[in-house]
């Protein structure tokens, strides 16, 4: 009798420690868990589209992100430019990175749109074409299987209002031009910083009165050309010394300008 009490007790422990919660005994449920990116908040400053603060893609387009997973102990924790897409509801992974676990070391950051030469190592190199408005998730620590990205814009966006004087009336502008520009620079993912600037000599054409450019961190002043529908030419050098002489990434400067008797009068500059 007494060995069957004595295996009557142990049944009852077994049956104690299978109801005990998970967590309770120090088993992490998370680990080895895929990575989910359950949004990526955006600014408002930006051509394309967002609803609500997302990042979702245009009409027609899916959103699509450059994703890096460092400090993972084994690849299969890491990953290096996975691509990511949004499908209009969720952001899906072309292939999945596992959350290392409640103590990771992970970190992660991303850019957007996907680009298939971007490393850490090197960045990526960016052209300037007035029209690409990349976003960067600078590196933050993984402490979930789920995450929230939060993108900033890497570019600078001028937007020049335009008036014409009264000599001007029934003209239309044809182009606006800006000068003195960065052609080209290197976005390094991880910090949202550049890098490898090429010499600011690139001239930009306008769309809607509005260009985004590579910042620039020390600029004292840059032209601007307006061509109209007749073929005459204005020009002006726009000041930013009330912007500190610099054009800072995630920043709209809103240029004020009235075009008119062969001048352009340069009004408020905002950012």
């Amino acid at each position: 009798m007494k060995t069957k009490y004595l295996a009557m007790a142990a049944a009852a422990l077994v049956l104690v420690a299978c109801d005990k919660n998970n967590a309770d005994l120090g088993i992490d449920n998370t680990k080895d868990t895929p990575i989910t990116i359950l949004s990526a908040g955006v600014a408002d400053l930006s051509t394309r589209a967002i609803i609500e603060g997302q990042l979702i893609g245009a009409v027609d387009e899916n959103a699509t992100m450059s994703v890096f997973v460092t400090g993972g102990s084994d690849a299969k924790y890491n990953a290096n430019n996975v691509t990511w897409i949004h499908d209009g509801t969720d952001w899906r992974a072309e292939s999945p990175t596992l959350f290392e676990g409640t103590n990771s070391n992970q970190e992660i950051c991303a850019l957007s749109p996907y680009r298939e030469d971007a490393t850490l190592e090197d960045g990526v190199t960016i052209t300037a074409d007035g029209v690409t408005d990349y976003l960067v998730a600078a590196s933050t620590p993984v402490t979930s299987n789920r995450v929230s990205l939060t993108m900033t814009h890497a570019l600078t966006k001028l937007v020049f209002n335009t008036t014409l004087g009264t000599e001007l009336e029934g003209e239309t502008i044809t182009e606006v031009k800006v000068a003195n520009m960065y052609a080209s620079g290197t976005l390094n993912v991880s910090d949202n910083s550049w890098s490898n600037l090429s010499e600011a000599g690139a001239s930009l054409v306008m769309r809607n009165n509005e260009i985004l450019v590579i910042p620039m961190a020390s600029c004292e002043s840059f032209p601007v050309v307006i061509t109209m529908e007749s073929g005459r030419v204005f020009s002006a050098n726009i000041s930013l010394a009330n912007v500190d002489n610099k054009l800072e990434g995630g920043t709209q400067y809103t240029i004020k300008l009235q075009i008119g008797h062969d001048t352009v009068t340069i009004g408020d500059i905002s950012a």
